[in-house]
């Protein structure tokens, strides 16, 4: 995880976004915390289907109204995207091919509560993508609402079939436990 934050920080400015374009695995997660180490804002979206135009319309929508410095995603995917025009200015990141080399450059980062900790898209089912701008403390204040509301404790157990790129995915089935 460091590793790759240290790269991102070697790269990319603080507040610039990252599109996480990865099925739900081990490289997600480090994906999207590496984006918070290193500053950046995390943007959780879907592998594309195919490289057909109707799939990758979506996400080209999204990268540009993310103004999306970088795609962290699997060599694979990278490879099958790598043509798509909407991708053709923006480095894509085998986050597969990353180790940990470089995990003592990483400089620890404190966001503030104001902070973008991520983006989150609509499904565009109706309409073009919507991005809504979660701070940091948007999410503790939700973190606290649930475990509040649902009498979350140390020993309660999760399980989800929500994918991670999804809001509910990603906050009931990933930071929720954490939290």
């Amino acid at each position: 995880m460091r590793g790759l934050a240290a790269r991102l920080q070697q790269s990319f400015g603080r507040g610039e976004r990252a599109l996480i374009m990865l099925d739900n695995g081990d490289d997600y997660v480090v994906s999207f915390f590496a984006c918070l180490y290193a500053g950046l804002v995390a943007v959780p979206v879907f592998p594309p289907e195919s490289t057909r135009k109707r799939h990758l319309g979506k996400l080209e929508g999204i990268a540009a109204d993310a103004g999306a410095c970088c795609v962290l995603t699997h060599a694979d995917i990278k490879a099958s995207i790598a043509a798509a025009e909407a991708f053709a200015d923006v480095p894509l990141i085998a986050v597969d091919a990353i180790g940990t080399d470089d995990a003592d450059r990483w400089a620890p980062h404190q966001p503030s509560a104001a902070d973008i900790a991520f983006l989150q898209y609509t499904s565009g089912s109706t309409s073009a993508p919507k991005g809504v701008m979660v701070t940091h403390a948007n999410l503790m204040a939700n973190m606290r609402a649930i475990e509040e509301g649902l009498s979350v404790g140390p020993d309660d157990i999760f399980a989800t079939w929500l994918p991670l790129n999804h809001d509910m995915g990603l906050i009931g089935g990933l930071l929720q436990p954490l939290h």
